[in-house]
């Protein structure tokens, strides 16, 4: 926004927080990743404190005020033009309670090389990248603390609306404009809009509606605070129209707070991890959320070292993989167990017994690593001489063949006798 705003073509309830009747203190930390659990489950807008490789780090004595301020300022506003929709900005659970969840990032390249406003866009989201910053469901804003050659550029920002996108506000320029003005007008770009076919595109800027001067979106600013302007006036571009082009309202990196939320509850049985490919749950113990309904949420489990995954029940089971979809409350378990649990087998009398592993055969006392909860099938079979009497531990009955689940550690004795003993 500029007083001017370039659009990135390179990329194609209740409130949960309190009105800000003032500057919101930050009082969370810092991060290098986008850390779980998010306080609401979903596709987030995840925000980023930026500063050059050179730059003086300002997080936690300023930035981070404006940062938790803006978004808080921005979800009231949002509530305000539709109380269903809010963007899901991504929290975490401080001791100070919800906060926004901020990751620092220090770029790669000095203020100097950034400062170029032609060029600092695209550097800044590279820079992102290198960091691990990037994904399809992600919306990324980042708050760039260091210079620029324009200062009446305020942000920019571009994405598409179901993949990556970022926004960004240049913390130095632009002064006296609102952060927040800034941080919502560029989210707008993040999220897709101004989108082909809105009947208002600014004639040679198709990036911006040019209908009124009180849309959020119009393509400068003139320090009207956000309450002062519009979430597309006449509902008619790009938020809560009636076309056939992409409407922002449905993009889901917003709230639905129209909706009861769906609860989900996992169950991890052994040692593994369970993570959602939409940011949400990464669960090393059982866990709960809630999520928008209707929300498509594939979940993978991944084993720790030395174990492996059975299989799911609940919701999923019978299934190889989990992908959920929310219309209803949702119970799945995931069931992590060793790799191979030992068999013990033991020999009474001549004979041996043969397993259907190939492993064997047993005549005295054997131990065997077996593969965990895949059914093993012990034969007993006699030496010259001799029959099968009968099974002792694990195995029961006097027939010569036995099936062990191998959910556990197990031992099983075969006792032979001989033919002419009475």
């Amino acid at each position: 926004m500029r007083r001017r705003t370039a659009l990135l073509v390179a990329l194609a309830a209740g409130a949960f927080w309190a009105a800000p009747a003032h500057a919101s203190n930050w009082c969370g930390t810092p991060g290098t990743v986008d850390r779980l659990p998010q306080g609401n489950p979903g596709a987030p807008v995840h925000e980023v404190y930026a500063v050059p490789s050179d730059g003086t780090d300002r997080l936690e004595s300023e930035i981070g005020t404006e940062m938790q301020t803006d978004a808080e300022t921005i979800d009231l506003w949002w509530r305000g033009q539709d109380p269903t929709r809010t963007p899901r900005f991504d929290t975490l659970g401080f001791g100070c309670g919800p906060q926004l969840d901020i990751s620092i990032v220090r770029l790669p390249s000095t203020s100097t090389e950034l400062a170029p406003v032609e060029t600092s866009f695209l550097k800044i989201v590279d820079g992102l990248g290198k960091a691990g910053f990037t994904s399809d469901f992600t919306k990324y804003l980042v708050y760039y603390d260091g210079p620029t050659s324009d200062a009446d550029v305020c942000g920019e920002g571009g994405g598409s609306p179901d993949g990556e996108g970022v926004a960004i506000v240049f913390v130095d320029s632009c002064s006296g404009e609102p952060s927040s003005v800034t941080a919502a007008h560029e989210l707008l770009h993040a999220m897709g809009a101004l989108p082909p076919g809105a009947p208002h595109a600014c004639l040679g800027d198709p990036g911006h509606p040019c209908d009124s001067r009180l849309d959020i979106l119009y393509p400068s600013a003139d320090g009207t605070p956000l309450s002062g302007l519009t979430l597309d006036v006449g509902h008619d571009d790009y938020y809560g129209h009636s076309g056939s082009w992409f409407d922002v309202r449905d993009s889901r990196w917003l709230r639905h707070l129209d909706q009861p939320e769906i609860h989900l509850s996992v169950t991890i049985i052994g040692s593994g991890n369970v993570a959602s490919d939409v940011p949400g749950i990464s669960c090393t113990v059982s866990c709960e959320s809630d999520w928008d309904a209707n929300q498509t949420v594939d979940l993978t489990p991944t084993p720790a070292n030395g174990m492996r995954f059975v299989r799911w029940t609940g919701a999923c089971g019978g299934r190889s993989d989990c992908l959920l979809g929310f219309d209803q409350p949702e119970n799945v378990t995931a069931l992590f167990a060793p790799v191979t649990f030992p068999l013990t087998i033991s020999v009474a009398g001549r004979g041996g017994v043969f397993t259907s592993d190939s492993m064997g055969p047993c005549r005295v006392h054997c131990r065997f690593a077996v593969f965990s909860y895949l059914t093993t099938t012990l034969r007993a079979v006699p030496a010259a001489g001799w029959k099968f009497k009968r099974w002792a531990g694990a195995c029961r009955g006097t027939r010569p063949t036995c099936s062990l689940p191998m959910t556990s550690a197990m031992a099983a004795g075969a006792v032979f006798r001989m033919k002419s003993a009475r």
